[in-house]
């Protein structure tokens, strides 16, 4: 009889990327300007230039370099708070949006973004400089003609424009059928976006814990687009495409979907993996959901601020064989609520994991605050009082 061996989570990362520019073809935004052409002038107005989303509290936060008691304490409202601060942290970076945009041609296996020459040339040399991209991914950024790029949005295929947050029109991305709606330009961009934050997670975790990519058997993508077409909607396959473009050449993979809780069951799926001895490694993913930009826009102009739902994030978990190191243990017991004898595991009922406490990993903070009061008690209203308890 195969021995089960302790899960652990060895490492984890996120990448945020500051998209004003694509707020626009956010869910409720697209809808309400298809209504009023004249609201996309006024959310325009009020996007923030990335030098305030990089000093937002709350993104710092997600970066590391505050925690949250310290972000709690902070006077609002949080966006007025000013800062210059470097666009990597702790957990990870924050990316401006025309280095994203170039990061869509890139990953785009399809052909289907085409952007200005003028645009390449300019932003060429600080994709050269990133730490996370290779010659190799430089090589597939082409340039097109502003005269192309007009044939293309003037044609039978739909495609949409790709601007900056100031309004120029950069590119733009294409559609692959003319009546296929699951292959229309705004759902393949929802998809191109999850897919490029969950790659540059993934790649950022495997560059952090300096795990070789070829050792990870197995990718779980937990992000909420779903890619097919109409003979089978949701039936693509992001992790395998994320696998691949992060050099996870041995990895198969397959998507987790639940909503907010996908990475939930994802990390579930993985610790089974790694107990259970079928992989050494597994990662689980997460990319954006480009339908939630400018979400809330509507309170955002009428009482005057900045639209805050201008970013996009990714996040990349590995989960492996305990090695001694990592203290970040995924743990089942039977008992909801019950601490784990150790900081850092995981309790959960039998539906869903619970993190009781922090984790304790090399890229996960170890402290435990003081107010913690579930260590000492397994009670509900405890819990409910407590400021590291599991979100609902």
């Amino acid at each position: 009889m195969t021995t089960l061996q302790q899960p652990v989570i060895r490492g984890a990362r996120f990448f945020l990327v500051h998209t004003p520019g694509l707020v626009r073809y956010g869910s409720r935004p697209s809808r309400d300007i298809a209504r009023d052409a004249s609201l996309e002038g006024r959310i325009g107005g009020q996007l923030r230039a990335f030098a305030e989303a990089a000093a937002y509290p709350p993104n710092q936060t997600l970066l590391g370099r505050l925690s949250p008691d310290e972000l709690a304490q902070m006077p609002r409202p949080w966006f007025e708070h000013r800062a210059n601060v470097e666009r990597r942290g702790p957990h990870g970076e924050i990316m401006p949006e025309e280095e994203f945009f170039a990061l869509l041609a890139m990953f785009d296996s399809a052909g289907l973004v085409s952007l200005s020459e003028d645009f390449v040339a300019t932003i060429r040399s600080a994709l050269q400089a990133h730490p996370l991209l290779t010659a190799a991914d430089i090589a597939r950024l082409k340039g097109t003609t502003d005269a192309r790029i007009d044939e293309t949005l003037r044609g039978a295929t739909p495609a949409l424009p790709l601007k900056g947050r100031e309004g120029r029109r950069i590119g733009c991305i294409r559609g692959d059928h003319a009546e296929d709606n699951t292959l229309f330009p705004d759902v393949l961009l929802e998809n191109l976006t999850c897919k490029a934050t969950a790659i540059m997670a993934l790649r950022a975790l495997l560059d952090q814990e300096k795990t070789d990519p070829r050792n990870v058997g197995y990718v779980i993508n937990s992000g909420e687009e779903a890619v097919g077409d109409r003979y089978q909607r949701g039936g693509g396959n992001l992790a395998k495409a994320v696998a691949e473009m992060s050099g996870c050449e041995s990895a198969t993979g397959v998507d987790v979907k639940g909503f907010c809780c996908g990475p939930v069951h994802a990390l579930a799926l993985a610790a089974s993996l790694v107990a259970s001895r079928v992989y050494d490694q597994v990662a689980v993913v997460g990319g954006c959901s480009l339908a939630k930009l400018g979400m809330k826009y509507r309170g955002h102009l009428d009482a005057g601020q900045p639209v805050l739902e201008d970013t996009l994030a990714g996040v990349a978990v590995l989960v492996g064989a305990d090695d001694g190191p990592s203290s970040g243990s995924i743990r089942w017991v039977g008992t909801p609520w019950r601490r784990a004898p150790r900081r850092g595991r995981f309790s959960s009922t039998s539906s869903a994991i619970r993190c009781s406490v922090w984790v304790s990993s090399s890229s996960i903070s170890t402290a435990t605050p003081p107010s913690c009061t579930i260590r000492n008690s397994p009670s509900r209203a405890a819990a409910a009082t407590c400021p590291c308890r599991p979100a609902r």
